[in-house]
Order: structure tokens, then sequence, then C-alpha cells
């Protein structure tokens, strides 16, 4: 008979077994983007549930999303992320975004582990992030406005350090005490980290511009951005659709998970009519070289990437194996025996 036995992780457990370092998290979250895109993984659409039909519900209410996916090649697992995402979980002291990940044998369907989400999905987001600044970039960019000091600007960071020569990272919050202790939390030597008091003096001629916030509507425009920028827009609302109409090269995760869902930039400049599939390119379609990326120095390119459960499977995979490795984790058991077979 079957084993029906598989590996829990903890948080501690996944961080022990190298979640948090963010190289190798970018090198698996790369790799399911590129079986995305040869056809080598299935990504069915995410199930949300809201609290209210409002635009702004999440970053008021929160939600609860469950996102299954299966990554081909060599990982060739299946995969389900549930993640409710609570608004006001950090003033009770927990994640605002706590996750759990099941990963499941496709021969047989039996479990193969069940794990702490919330780091993998966390550092996935970082990993996407620096992926498309090493894409559409301008090299040699030094500067990055970071809007929001929050969990995400913490993984965003972790992943631009990596592909771009940082000599000062800009952060503007809200909360601006919460951006002066992101500022002391994440100095480091070589790079100045420094509060900002206004999000659009931060983004004055910053290369690079990360939005990761809860902002309950659009209030960056287009003239904050300079030519040959790159807004990485992680959240969903602080862009305004007028930012999107201006900016020359377009790019997405997957169009169709990034156009289903209300509140992402360009579902709502889908809704407005200022663009369609062809206007936009898919991080995938460009790490395989199906689609050009940048062209030009001066171009301003705009990147919504919304999430996919592939980088969530591929991220928990990558973790479990080097769990295994170190033999790291509890085994459980789904049954002695089966009742029916």
């Amino acid at each position: 008979m079957t084993d029906a036995s598989f590996l829990f992780l903890s948080q501690e457990d996944v961080i022990a077994a190298g979640g948090l370092d963010m190289a190798p998290t970018m090198q698996i979250v790369e790799q399911a983007l590129r079986l995305h895109a040869t056809g080598q993984a299935i990504l069915p659409p995410k199930v949300s549930i809201h609290w209210s039909h409002d635009l702004d519900s999440e970053e008021r209410q929160g939600r609860i999303m469950a996102m299954p996916a299966y990554v081909g090649g060599e990982l060739d697992v299946a995969g389900l992320k549930w993640i409710p995402s609570v608004p006001g979980n950090p003033a009770r002291g927990l994640p605002r975004g706590i996750g759990v990940i099941l990963l499941s044998d496709r021969e047989t369907g039996l479990p193969v582990a069940l794990l702490d989400g919330t780091i993998v999905s966390a550092m996935r987001t970082g990993a996407v992030g620096g992926i498309a600044a090493r894409l559409f970039a301008n090299p040699g960019s030094s500067v990055v406005a970071m809007l929001g000091a929050g969990v995400q600007a913490t993984t965003q960071l972790k992943a631009l350090e990596l592909v771009l020569p940082l000599e000062q990272v800009r952060v503007w919050d809200v909360d601006p005490g919460r951006a002066r202790a992101f500022c002391e939390r994440e100095a480091r030597d070589g790079s100045a980290i420094v509060p900002m008091d206004d999000p659009a003096e931060a983004c004055r001629d910053a290369p690079v511009v990360v939005a990761a916030t809860m902002a309950p509507e659009p209030y960056v425009l287009p003239e904050w951005l300079a030519p040959g920028s790159i807004f990485l827009s992680m959240s969903s609302l602080d862009p305004t659709i007028e930012l999107i109409d201006a900016s020359d090269v377009l790019v997405v995760d997957v169009w169709e998970h990034e156009t289903e869902h209300p509140s992402r930039p360009f579902a709502r400049a889908l809704k407005a009519g200022v663009v369609g599939r062809a206007d936009v390119v898919e991080l995938g379609e460009v790490l395989i070289g199906a689609k050009p990326g940048r062209t030009d120095p001066s171009q301003r390119v705009f990147v919504s990437p919304v999430g996919l459960g592939i980088e969530d499977v591929a991220g928990a995979w990558r973790v479990v194996q080097r769990a295994k490795e170190l033999g790291i984790g509890t085994a459980l058991r789904l049954w002695d025996q089966p009742v029916w077979t």
C-alpha cells in the first residue's frame, strides 16, 4: 500500500530550510514563469472570498484567496495556497497575510507537504519584483523609491539589492513612524535608506519606484515618474489610470489573472478602455525571448504582477526539498489505512 505520510513545516522550519533566501527564491520563481510561458504549467483562476463588492474592499476589509497550480518540468508538483489577508492584523500583532500551502503528488494525489505559506508568499512576491527590475530597469539604476514600508517593502528590497547597484532607497509610508522604523531596521552599509515625507518627492527622478501599500484609492500621477523609470505595482490601487496610459511598456505576470481581479491596475485600465491584451507583455514571454522588453532607455515601464499560484507552488517545492535534505520538519500521516479503496 502507498505510504500516506507527508511533511509538515512550521514557519520556523520554513526559515531554517532557507525560506528567507532571496537568490534561490528568484531562481525558482523564474523557472516557474518560464515553464508557464512554454506550456508546462497549469494555472486555474484564483478563487476569492470578499466581504463586499466595493473596489477597495481588500484594502479595508481584506479577503481570503485560494490559488491552485501545477508546475511541470523537474518539479512535477501540484499545490494550493490558501491565504487570508486581514488589514487589521498588524495591530493585533499578526501578519496581514497568513498562508498555508499544500503540495500534492500528481500521480497518486497524496499530500507531499503542508507548510506555512506566509514566508513563501512574501518572498515569491519580492522575487517577482526583482526579476522585473532585472529585465526592465535601465543598467546602473541606483535609486529606488519605496511607497509603503510593510512586509512587502522588506522582500522587494531583498530582491532589488541583488539586481541593482543600490545607493539610495527612499521610503514613504502613510505612517511616517513606520517609514522611519523601516529605514532603521533595514539600514545597510553602502546604501542610504532614508524616510520621505512626501510620496511625489520620493518618486522624483527615481529610476525605480515600488508601490506596496494598502492604499484605498489611486494617487500616483504620471508626472511623478521620470523618463526611463520602471514602476512596480506590487499592490493594487496606487497607480492612476493616467499613469498606466502614459507608460510606454506595459508588463504583467499573466494577463488573465491580472484582469480578473477588479482592483488591479490593468483591470481598471481595461474597464476604462485605455489598454487591451495586445498592449501588454507577460514576464514569461520576455524571459523566454518570445517578446521584447524595454527597447529604449527613455521608455517608462509599468509592471503589475498580481501574483500567481505557480510561484507559490514552486517556492514551496524548493523549501520542501531543502527541508528534506536537512532533516527539518515533522512527518505526519493522513491515515494508517484508507477506509475506501
